[in-house]
This record gives structure tokens, C-alpha cells and sequence, in this order.
């Protein structure tokens, strides 16, 4: 167990240093005052504030490093590694066990999360605990255990970390209900009771997303608009992360191969876990179902099928020859590999465009000031602006942070103005996730 964990440490470490991007900026502000209260924040955030709480705990004694904004979440995946083990020896046997700890502590897209000051790993670590003990209590059949107590506290800190995970969760409980095991259901029902005082804090989040989508329906398509290619990539960043070919048929054909022998393996499960394939499959398509409604659907937010997934096909391995453990192994280390040596994959590079920019005079633009965040964490000591509101400027050097500019400019009004008010382009600087367009009166 020890060398699964070792790995997992290795495998998370370098990116814990890497600037923070635009959600993560977010999220440091709001821990640090800058943007009012911190429940307000959750609401625009549309999550419950179980994560929120924890951090800002964690950071009013640690500070707000990069480092510091993302342990929580490194601890998370160190956690989920650990439970994917246990629930793999529950399951089975150590032998299974040990391979699951290897898959999921060298999953590509569970790395990324668990270097990410965001909730997604956290909601990951408390629902493989919360599907430990669940499966603990299944296979005991004792009505008073400790792990009556931990599946409850578990599954209570699971709902109130994400939104999405109160579907995975109620598919659990009408799983209970339909085998009639009312002990259980009895202590799933009491963990869906501790969600009541927030339930006027989810109608305000709901008519705050209500809202959004009303007045800005392309900004909803962004960050979780539902289609045939947001559920085809929740499988296929589950299994490769968050990298991508050029090559379109270098592409296909990769994710071919890997759903080709994911397919082979799974065939080859024994006694198939039904409570898992259902919990998968059924929070994929009522979390579709839901966006219809409320953009929620992005594969990011359904990390915490990953460990379920997993579970699945180490099942499938255990019964084949032990080659194919081996490829799945070797390919989600080719794929975390690529990541690493690609920097185009990683998080936005905020803090070395904050850096070049303070070394220079000028003023700064954006095509939407809603998104300055990274540049106020990392200290902007230039003016900023949104050019695109036809504001006059009088600084011989304009430096324009040309970031999500087809969603807030796209007519590129911004552009427009700099040039009407005689400004040329004279040079643009690539940052990771980011461009910077240089501007000379």
C-alpha cells in the first residue's frame, strides 16, 4: 500500500505550484473577503458551502500560496486512493484492491482535480467513502456499527459539497427502498434531512442560475450546457485526462482502441456490482436531464464517478491475464506524461502575464472586467479597464488580455475602439490558456 500512495504523492506534486487560473482566483478572493460574504459567494457559485468552510478554515492558518488554496483537494486525492483500496478488498480481495489504489492514484483527470482549489476532489474523496461504508453495511447487515455512523457522516458531507452529488446519492436511496433494507434507507433519509436549513439558500442559487441563463444563454452552453459531445467527454477525460490530440484521427482512434478494451474488460466482470452500474448511469442521465434546465452538466463536476468506474473495470481485469492490468496502468501514465510535458494542458498562466505586466506602463484591458480575479491575486499595479465600453485612453501602451473575448465581445467592439482611438497592434505574448496583444498609440 505503501508504494501506491508514494506514487500518488509523486504523481500530484509538481502541478500544486503551478499559478492559480480564473476559478481558482475566484475562490481565493472569496476566501479572503474580497467579494463579500462567503455563503453569498456560494450561492453565485451554485454549490453548498461545505467546501467553502473547510478551505477557509484551512487557509486562515496556512495563508493563500497557491500551495495552501489547493492541499485540501491534495489531501482529497491522497484520501479517495485510500478508500478505492479498501472498497476494492470489500469488494473482492487485497489483489484487487492494490490494482484499483494503482488506477485511480495514477488516474489522469483525478491528478489534475487533486491540484485544483476547487471542490471537485473533496466531493470525489467523501463519495467513494460514503460507497465504502454503504457497501460495509450491506455486506454485515448490522443495524448499530461505527460504520453506520461513518457512511452517514460521509454521505451528509458528500450532499453538501456538490449539487450534482444529491443524485447519485438519491439513486442510493431508492436502490435501498427497492431491496427494502429500511435500516439503511433509514440512515441515507437522516443524511438528506441535514440538507433542510439550506434549502432557501438552493432556491436563491436556482433563480440566480434562472437568471444567468436568461440573460446570458451562451454563457450557460459554457459552463454546463448539456449535448452528445459533454456526455461522450465525461468518459473519455475520465480515461485520458485532460489532454487532446491535433490530429483528429490520432484521436478517434485512440479513444476507440480504449473504449474497444474497456469494453473487454467490463464483459468480464463475475458478479457485476448492479448498485454501481446503476449510480453511474443514472446520475449521467438525470444530470443531463437537469441541464436542460440549469447548466450544471460538465464531466469536471462528475469526478466522483471516476473511483465507481474504476471499480467497475478492476473487477473486469481481475479475472483476465495480468497483461492487461499492465496496459491500462502504462496508459494512464503515456497520458499523465503527455500532460506534464505539454504546457498548453495546464492551468492559465496568470502569474507570469501579472509579472510582465508590472514590469511595463501602460493599461490594461479586458474584453470583460468580470474576469479579473487572477489579476488582482496576483497584484496588478496597472490601471485596468473593459475596453470595449468606448472609455477614452490616453496611455501610449495598451496591453489586451484577450481572454474569453468570443463570449463577453464577440462582435470585438473592444478591438475596434483601440484601433479607432489610433492604437496598432505591435507584438502579442502567449501565456499558458492565455494571449496578451500589445497595443502602440
Amino acid at each position: 500500500m505503501f508504494w501506491v500512495f508514494f506514487l500518488a504523492f509523486i504523481l500530484r506534486l509538481p502541478i500544486m505550484f503551478s499559478s492559480l487560473w480564473l476559478d481558482e482566483s475566484i475562490q481565493a478572493l472569496a476566501l479572503m473577503g474580497k467579494m463579500g460574504p462567503l455563503l453569498k459567494y456560494a450561492l453565485a457559485d451554485f454549490q453548498p458551502p461545505i467546501y467553502h468552510f473547510i478551505l477557509s478554515a484551512w487557509t486562515s492558518l496556512t495563508g493563500y500560496s497557491e500551495f495552501a488554496l489547493r492541499t485540501p483537494s491534495f489531501l482529497a486525492g491522497l484520501g479517495t486512493v485510500y478508500f478505492a483500496i479498501k472498497l476494492g478488498e470489500l469488494l473482492q480481495d487485497k489483489k484487487v484492491g492494490q490494482i484499483l489504489g494503482f488506477l485511480v492514484a495514477t488516474n489522469p483527470l483525478l491528478i489534475y482535480y487533486s491540484a485544483e482549489g476547487r471542490t471537485y476532489m473533496l466531493t470525489t474523496f467523501f463519495v467513494t467513502a460514503s460507497f465504502y461504508y454503504l457497501f460495509q453495511l450491506l455486506t454485515s447487515h448490522s443495524r448499530h456499527t461505527p460504520q453506520a455512523i461513518r457512511y452517514t457522516l460521509s454521505t451528509m458531507l458528500a450532499l453538501w459539497s456538490s449539487y450534482l452529488v444529491w443524485i447519485i446519492i438519491f439513486i442510493q436511496l431508492v436502490y435501498l427502498v427497492y431491496k427494502r433494507n429500511w435500516n439503511i434507507t433509514r440512515l441515507t433519509f437522516l443524511a438528506f434531512l441535514s440538507l433542510i436549513p439550506w434549502i432557501p439558500s438552493l432556491l436563491s442559487s436556482l433563480n440566480i442560475g434562472l437568471s444567468t441563463m436568461t440573460n446570458s444563454p451562451e454563457w450557460g452552453r459554457v459552463v454546463g450546457g448539456i449535448s452528445g459531445k459533454a456526455i461522450a467527454l465525461t468518459w473519455v477525460k475520465a480515461t485520458i485526462g485532460r489532454i487532446s490530440f491535433i490530429n483528429k484521427y490520432l484521436y478517434a482512434g485512440i479513444v476507440s482502441f480504449i473504449a474497444v478494451l474497456h469494453a473487454h474488460i467490463l464483459r468480464h466482470i463475475k458478479i457485476k456490482p448492479l448498485l454501481l452500474v446503476i449510480c453511474i448511469i443514472g446520475t449521467i442521465i438525470l444530470a443531463s436531464l437537469v441541464s436542460l434546465i440549469i447548466p450544471v452538466y460538465a464531466y469536471f463536476r462528475l469526478l466522483f464517478l471516476i473511483p465507481l468506474y474504476l471499480t467497475l473495470l478492476v473487477l473486469g481485469l481481475s479475472r483476465l491475464p495480468r497483461y492487461f492490468t499492465s496496459i491500462i496502468l502504462t496508459l494512464n501514465i503515456i497520458f499523465i506524461t503527455i500532460f506534464y510535458f505539454t504546457p498548453h494542458f495546464h492551468h492559465e498562466n496568470w502569474r507570469s502575464l501579472t509579472q510582465f505586466l508590472n514590469t511595463h506602463e501602460g493599461i490594461v484591458a479586458m474584453p470583460s472586467l468580470a474576469q479579473n480575479a487572477p489579476l488582482i491575486y496576483y497584484n496588478l499595479t496597472l490601471p485596468l479597464t473593459e475596453v470595449k465600453n468606448n472609455e477614452s485612453l490616453t496611455a501610449d501602451s495598451v496591453y489586451y488580455i484577450k481572454y474569453v473575448e468570443d463570449l463577453f465581445d464577440p462582435m470585438l467592439i473592444g478591438r475596434d475602439n483601440l484601433v479607432k482611438q489610433g492604437y496598432t497592434m505591435s507584438n502579442e505574448i502567449v501565456y499558458t490558456g492565455l494571449k496578451l496583444e500589445i497595443y502602440e498609440k
